[in-house]
């Protein structure tokens, strides 16, 4: 399978599944936002560009450091469950930092920021991207074996 397909495939399932993990917690969200702004958030044009521009972010880091790093530590005689731990190692820690520095940060700016939900969002972040990463190295073995019974 082309490397372009695979890295569409894994974003566009990242971007699902984070829209649905926040839909699932909007109603959390939304009160950590009012505590901390004492006003419900508005969608503006504005708004909608910064939200583009961080899953822009988002997917550069899980394209070009999570997976990357994962894939240079694993070697092709790897089973599939050492391939799973390498996936929650590697590319989970990349998630863990990223969603972890936000949501410090955002703890130590806010007062009123609820730790329960930096620590939600924080696990989030480690398993997402373990799991976006281990569903590339599984769209890798799969490549991998439609080869082998192509030659």
């Amino acid at each position: 399978m082309d490397n372009n397909i695979k890295m569409l495939i894994v974003s566009v399932v990242y971007l699902v599944l984070d829209i649905t993990w926040i839909f699932l917690n909007i109603r959390e969200q939304n009160e950590n936002i009012l505590r901390i702004q004492v006003k419900h958030t508005e969608i503006t044009y504005k708004l909608v560009i910064y939200i583009i521009i961080c899953y822009i972010l988002i997917l550069l880091s899980l394209l070009h450091i999570a997976i990357p790093l994962t894939l240079n530590n694993i070697g092709y005689s790897d089973d599939l469950q050492t391939k799973a731990y390498k996936s929650i190692i590697y590319g989970g820690s990349v998630g863990f930092c990223i969603y972890g520095i936000y949501n410090l940060i955002s703890l130590i700016t806010y007062e009123r920021f609820e730790i329960t939900l930096a620590l939600t969002d924080t696990v989030w972040g480690w398993f997402i991207y373990s799991f976006i990463t281990f569903l590339y190295l599984t769209l890798e073995i799969e490549a991998y074996v439609q080869d082998i019974h192509t030659a």
